[in-house]
């Protein structure tokens, strides 16, 4: 499957979804400071989030599991059927066996951990936008164990 990439602009179109304000807003100046990469919108909770998602056509989306109303799952398993061209990857502090199994089989196309530095979430980002599948090592040794 092809990247996501904008030939254009070379630039992959982010959603943020996370229920933690000051979260967003960092993640949106570390990723709006790369070249490649563009915060289009940042949500919340999910039912803004798919909202969002229709209105913005990003590219990926990077969802939180804990939100208000409608959980991370719901919302990943709602926004792939209704964008399947949508590329969703958790963004989340919690790391079981059953979240990781429950994200991935609602369509989530990578799992990462806030914990996790920087530069690793840059680059799984981009994974996910070219088509890979970037689970955080520690989701990984979950499913593997």
């Amino acid at each position: 499957m092809p990247a996501l990439l904008d030939q254009a602009r070379a630039t992959l179109r982010v959603l943020l979804v996370d229920d933690h304000q000051i979260l967003r807003q960092v993640l949106e100046l570390a990723l709006d400071a790369e070249p490649d990469l563009l915060v289009v919108g940042a949500s919340p909770d999910a039912e803004s989030a798919l909202t969002a998602v229709a209105d913005l056509r990003p590219d990926v989306v990077l969802m939180d599991l804990d939100l208000p109303g409608m959980d991370g799952i719901e919302a990943t398993r709602q926004l792939t059927l209704r964008h399947p061209h949508v590329r969703v990857a958790v963004l989340t502090g919690a790391c079981t066996r059953g979240l990781v199994v429950a994200a991935l089989e609602a369509g989530a196309r990578g799992y990462l951990l806030k914990e996790d530095p920087l530069d690793h979430l840059l680059a799984s980002i981009r994974a996910v936008g070219e088509g890979r599948r970037p689970i955080a090592a520690a989701a990984r040794a979950l499913l593997e164990g």
